[in-house]
């Protein structure tokens, strides 16, 4: 088309010459030797004119089948990219429908001319998991670590997330630990870490983990502060039950000193106390706690701390009461030092106020136990009835179920040592 144009356009441009010196075509005499060329000059401007084109036609001739190899070369390419793409839309497509074997199949096809190859790989590594081949799981997750190794984040936030839905959550806190050493504010590594870490109960690890995710902002304030205190709660839990008896003393230690005031460290490190058997330590540190912020867990295990004093400890308790006196867990406490002072009257009185202020199993079976001790047997089997009716989530009244709200959950440690107490005061018959 283009040889046409020019073809034309030096027709056109011989015709208006032709036109302008048709009064006068000139006149051109060329001498070379003995040799002598005569004509005119309109005949000589289109011979050149027509030899110039026809020059830059060979040219461009020359020029494009010189090119043609790697023309031809680059169209192939082309081809071979353009397969590649199909099979990784067809591998993802399938992947989506949960065809996991022709999604791999299709994913791995042309991977050596694919101008995404990363994503082949990943997508190659989930298919492969979800028909159970961990083996090629991991193969394509290491092809696609070599093929892009700037993009580690990625391959390993794809492994941690593959290892995660196959229950390997050793695997996927190990690949994502790695994968921290290289990178301290990518928030998605630090999350998914923390989930593992709360999920294994890795409460050191996690603790470790807090200063990352507060500087990355992965999570806010509160909620760190939240996990902080869950941990050295859950920390001293286990040092409790374990056979070492500094191990305690070592976690209390690690508490930081403004958490100690905090209601469920304390509750927990009480409650470890009292398993121990430091009562009077706990007492002192529980009263002491009370004081300067109620909490009715706290009072709770302050009725199940063993003091130096009982006598004192109940006094000290009652006088908590006037500002108080419908409080069920304050009159709980108030009816387990009363049997332990051996003052089953008083101690009746506590658990009936208790039960008539919010009613729980745990008191309806210490007031059964006391009515046992007191000779009451119907009256005690009424109690035991009606603790058990507690526990269900729905009772039958007159043809018609009704649900009962969830109780309170007591700390299941302090649950053991109140038994303790009352098996020690108040044996069954």
């Amino acid at each position: 088309m283009k040889l046409l144009a020019y073809v034309l356009l030096a027709l056109i441009a011989a015709a208006g010459i032709g036109l302008a010196v048709s009064g006068d075509p000139g006149y051109v005499q060329i001498v070379y030797r003995e040799w002598t060329l005569e004509t005119s000059l309109v005949l000589l401007v289109i011979v050149l004119l027509l030899a110039f084109f026809a020059f830059h036609s060979v040219l461009r001739l020359w020029t494009a089948m010189r090119r043609f190899p790697k023309r031809l070369e680059q169209l192939q390419k082309q081809k071979r990219l353009n397969r590649a793409r199909t099979a990784l839309v067809h591998g993802l497509v399938k992947l989506a429908e949960g065809d996991w074997a022709a999604a791999e199949k299709e994913l791995t096809k042309h991977t050596e001319h694919s101008e995404a190859l990363l994503l082949n790989y990943l997508a190659a590594a989930r298919a492969a998991q979800e028909q159970g081949a961990d083996d090629r799981r991991d193969n394509y997750l290491q092809l696609a670590q070599q093929c892009k190794p700037a993009h580690d984040v990625a391959t390993g936030l794809t492994q941690a997330t593959l290892q995660i839905a196959h229950r390997q959550a050793g695997q996927a806190i190990a690949t994502l630990q790695k994968l921290r050493g290289t990178t301290h504010k990518n928030t998605a590594v630090l999350k998914l870490l923390m989930t593992l870490y709360i999920e294994s109960q890795e409460w050191a690890h996690l603790l470790e983990l807090l200063p990352d995710l507060r500087r990355s902002g992965a999570i806010d304030n509160q909620r760190a502060d939240d996990l902080e205190c869950v941990a050295h709660a859950q920390l001293l839990a286990r040092a409790a039950q374990g056979p070492d008896s500094l191990a305690l003393v070592k976690a209390w230690q690690q508490v930081p000193q403004k958490l100690r005031q905090h209601e469920s460290i304390l509750s927990e490190y009480a409650r470890a106390l009292i398993a121990q058997g430091a009562g009077e330590q706990a007492e002192t540190m529980l009263q002491e706690a009370i004081q300067k912020n109620w909490g009715d867990t706290l009072v709770y295990l302050y009725g199940l701390a063993a003091g130096a004093d009982p006598a004192k400890q109940l006094a000290r308790a009652e006088a908590w009461l006037k500002d108080r006196e419908n409080n069920a867990t304050l009159l709980l406490a108030l009816g387990r030092l009363s049997l332990h002072n051996r003052l089953w009257g008083k101690a009746r009185r506590y658990l009936e106020s208790s039960i008539g202020a919010d009613a729980k199993p745990e008191t309806y079976q210490m007031l059964g136990q006391l009515l046992e001790r007191l000779g009451e047997q119907e009256n005690a089997l009424d109690c035991y009835r009606k603790g058990l009716a507690l526990t269900t989530d729905t009772y039958t009244l007159q043809g018609k179920t009704i649900a009962i709200p969830p109780l309170p959950v007591y700390p299941s440690g302090a649950i053991k040592s109140a038994k303790r107490i009352e098996n020690a005061i108040l044996p069954v018959r």
